[in-house]
């Protein structure tokens, strides 16, 4: 499995995968920061909303499932078996799969505002 870091010519198919997984999994208020922009940390982060903790753990699972069927596995995943704050380290990518509430603690958009933000429409058809 693929395990370096992702380059910014993969990014926008790897962000795609993010976002249709998580949408499929009925995630919520998905939103994608580009850090890069303002921080060289990291290309982007992904921030992702689920109602209660079985379904954040559902939606990690699907993306990681997803970037497997492309032989990318992350780096690490944090926080899953408390479904609380889920965090997929992908190199140049993270991924934070929230409760609302955890979400509205730590306020990662507000953190990173200065970041160039795209809000993605997570209703899937």
């Amino acid at each position: 499995m693929n395990q370096m870091s992702i380059k910014n010519n993969e990014s926008t198919d790897i962000l795609n995968k993010i976002v249709k997984a998580a949408s499929d999994k009925k995630g919520e208020d998905i939103v994608v920061l580009e850090i890069g922009k303002v921080n060289p940390i990291m290309d982007y982060m992904v921030i992702v909303s689920g109602t209660v903790p079985v379904h954040t753990q559902a939606i990690v699972d699907e993306i990681v499932k997803s970037l497997k069927d492309s032989d990318i596995e992350p780096f690490h995943v944090e926080g899953y078996s408390e479904g609380r704050w889920i965090a997929i380290d992908l190199g140049d990518i993270m991924v934070n799969v929230f409760l609302p509430e955890v979400r509205d603690y730590y306020q990662l958009e507000w953190l990173w505002a200065d970041a160039p933000k795209t809000k993605v429409n997570s209703s899937s058809g």
